[in-house]
């Protein structure tokens, strides 16, 4: 079973290269490496609040305009002066306050905590927006070697027969030396180009590798 899975990942993983987009399993690759700075973590966290139950699509485009509405994140400038902006980019009012508070505990605490929380992921919960899926995507881009638990990485994991996406992820890390974290970028793109691109689909991909190279 390892082997069909990890051949099945391979096949994902190529796909996901030969799409364009090997510089996500790049930045994955050197997440071990962030330094986090005060301006990164009031940005990453203010990118993962945006996604929440967003489409990638959606968010992405939204962001440019957003950062410069909120003074690209630097946490002196991230106050509640950048809201009518914001709103005007994003009418989220709940997720806008989000990212001013977010701004709020990074100049009144700074960062050393939140970093240190990254390693147990639930801990991030206590910042703002921040839910059960959500804090496993910002322990990730804060240098911890996790995988967020979304429902792409779920749906890959009921296809190959595990129990959870942590499950599927570190048996693919222990059969081929690949980060959690670039086992999860891998997972996540995949499954979100499957459809617009025709993939095929997990079941098809864990149970053909070797004919959905083609």
């Amino acid at each position: 079973m390892a082997d069909r899975i990890a051949a099945g990942y391979l096949t994902a993983r190529a796909k996901v290269v030969d799409a364009g987009y090997g510089p996500d399993i790049d930045w994955a690759e050197q997440l071990e490496h962030v330094k986090p700075t005060p301006t990164y973590v009031v940005q990453e966290t203010a990118w993962v609040i945006l996604n929440s139950g967003f489409r990638y699509a959606v968010a992405r485009k939204l962001w440019p305009a957003l950062s410069a509405a909120f003074r690209h994140w630097h946490p002196d400038l991230v106050t509640a002066k950048c809201v009518p902006a914001a709103l005007r980019v994003f009418g989220h009012a709940g997720k806008v306050r989000a990212m001013v508070e977010i701004g709020a505990v990074v100049r009144d605490e700074g960062i050393a905590q939140i970093v240190a929380d990254a390693q147990d992921p639930p801990k991030l919960r206590r910042l703002p927006f921040i839910g059960a899926i959500t804090c496993w995507h910002l322990a990730k881009v804060l240098g911890a070697d996790v995988v967020k638990p979304d429902v792409h990485l779920v749906r890959a994991a009921e296809a190959a027969g595990y129990a959870s996406p942590e499950q599927l992820c570190r048996a693919l890390q222990r059969e081929l030396g690949d980060r959690l974290t670039v086992v999860d970028s891998v997972l996540w793109r995949y499954g979100e180009q499957q459809k617009a691109r025709g993939w095929p689909t997990w079941g098809e991909i864990f149970a053909g590798a070797d004919e959905a190279r083609a």
